[in-house]
């Protein structure tokens, strides 16, 4: 992992909670977005942008979640 993956991680936990906010909880929005961020990090040719990347496929991820559980 990157030194940038804590700080762009926790980031994007704080901004998806609020987001979610009575939908997931704390636990499963990082869940989420870690899963994510080594997904991403892993196959990434541009690191540049995996912190845009990451908020991106964490929000669709947990908006089909959300979907899926008839919650949004």
């Amino acid at each position: 992992m990157s030194t940038l993956a804590p700080a762009a991680v926790a980031a994007v936990v704080d901004e998806l909670v609020v987001a979610f906010t009575g939908i997931f909880s704390r636990e499963e929005v990082a869940f989420v977005v870690e899963d994510s961020w080594h997904d991403l990090e892993a196959r990434s040719r541009t690191p540049h942008f995996l912190t845009a990347l990451l908020r991106k496929d964490a929000r669709d991820r947990l908006t089909q979640m959300a979907r899926y559980r008839g919650l949004r």
